[in-house]
Formats: C-alpha cells, structure tokens, sequence
C-alpha cells in the first residue's frame, strides 16, 4: 500500500527496538542519575532549609527541567558521525518513522516519566526527614507536599497555566529540532544561536524604539526599549497575545522544521 511507504507499523516497531537495544544503557544510567540527583538535592534543600515552599520546589524543578532538555537536546544520537549518518538513513525505515521513534522516546515517553520521578522523589526526600523536637522541626507540618499544580501562581488563570504547559513543550521542541539540525555539539549551538535571536530580536526593539520614541529611548538611566500596551479584549492585551502565540504554538514551527531536516540529510 501506498502509506507503507511513510509509515508501517512493523518498521516503526523494528526501529523503536533497535533503538532501545542500542542505547538502553544510556537510556538506564540518564533515568538512575536525574532520580539520584533530584532526591539528593532534595533533601539537602529541605534538611538546610527546614521550611520548604512552593517557591523552593519552583526553582528546584527549573534546574530539573535543564537537565530533561539536556536529554531532549541528545536526540538523533546517529547523526553525531558521518559514517553513523549514512548508516542511520540506510536504516530500513521512513523518515516519518525515524522522526516519531526519537519524538516518542525523547518527549512523549520520557518527559511524563521524568515528572513522574521528580514527584516521587520530592515525595521520598520528605518522607525521609526525621523530626527533631529539640529545635522544634516538624516535616509534616514545615515542609509542603509537591504538586504540579502548585508551580502555577494561585491568581493566573487556567489559559495562562495552559500557555506555560505549552512554552515548556515549545522549549522541548526548539532543543529537539536542534538535535536533527546540528551534527556536533548541538545542544550548545542551539542554545547560542537561540541566544543570538533573543538578542537581535532585543536589538530590533530598540531600533524602532530610536526611530519613533527617539527622547524616550535613551536617557540618564540608560537605554529604555518602549512597547506600547492596548487591550485587545477585556482579559487580554496585546504582550499577552505575543506571549501566547510564541510560547504556545513555537512548536508548530521546531517539531516540522527537525523532520524537513531529517529529509535533507536522506537527499
């Protein structure tokens, strides 16, 4: 049949096992070390600080999430090496296929299952805490359960809440389309030239703000970059719509651009 040439549910399956069996180990050692790793820092945090909020676990979960891009930003290990390249395309298997058995491993598998660590190992690390009435430490009352809900803010709405879920699928996406599109070093380079285009986009600003806010735009204080805000509807303005459309849907862009890549690498 025709779609057997983009998709056969044989193939994907022989590659998704190819996969594991090639790089289980890897695979093993990544999920041991960020569950080590969370839980120790866990503890030490809680067991220093004794009262641990919701904004501890906030940043706790920031440096965690780094290192689930790092994992991400890994992906399409093959195309580190010429040689490795050429035999990962000759691979029997479609582009499409190739593409979906890195997507289900590196996102769809492994970031429900790292969330799932760091929920199991903030649960643990409390657990562990001893209370000590001699300065009055009590782990069940001075240290909160960790709950995904509570890294939202109590006051934003749940289309804001929706918006972050998606920035952090957005940023996923960035470092995984970087892996398909740089052979070396590609979590680096990602992050710098994602570095420069924030930079340029910055820069841009403050052009346009020279041109037509030029008394505005430089003074004794510095340099100042004017963004005018007017209301698009009652709840929304016109920076939260830039927000939403560049932290909702990047994704839309990054995911088709790492599967075009792969198909040039293939010609």
């Amino acid at each position: 049949m025709k779609q057997n040439k983009y998709f056969s549910p044989t193939r994907f399956a022989y590659l998704l096992r190819n996969d594991l069996l090639i790089n289980q180990k890897s695979y093993l050692f990544t999920i041991v070390g960020m569950s080590i790793a969370v839980y120790a820092l866990s503890y030490f945090e809680m067991i220093t600080t004794k009262h641990f909020s919701n904004s501890h676990y906030s940043g706790l979960f920031f440096f965690y999430f780094m290192g689930i891009g790092v994992f991400i930003g890994s992906s399409f290990p093959a195309l580190t090496d010429q040689i490795k390249t050429s035999n990962y395309l000759l691979t029997p298997g479609s582009i499409l296929e190739k593409f979906m058995v890195q997507f289900l491993i590196r996102i769809v598998i492994f970031i429900p299952l790292a969330l799932t660590i760091f929920w199991i190992a903030t649960h643990l690390a409390k657990a562990s805490m001893i209370p000590n009435p001699a300065i009055g430490f009590d782990p069940a009352a001075q240290i909160q359960d960790f709950h995904f809900w509570n890294l939202f803010n109590d006051h934003i709405n749940n289309m804001d809440r929706l918006i972050y879920i998606l920035s952090y699928f957005s940023i996923a996406s960035i470092l995984f389309a970087g892996s398909a599109y740089f052979r070396r070093f590609a979590l680096v380079k990602t992050l710098i030239i994602n570095g420069f285009m924030v930079g340029a986009v910055i820069l841009w600003f403050i052009f346009l703000s020279h041109i037509f806010y030029q008394a505005d735009t430089f003074s004794n204080n510095g340099i100042h970059i004017r963004l005018l805000e007017y209301k698009i509807s009652a709840n929304l303005d016109n920076k939260q719509l830039a927000g939403y459309l560049l932290g909702g849907l990047s994704w839309l862009f990054f995911l088709p651009l790492a599967y075009f890549k792969l198909k040039e690498k293939e010609v």
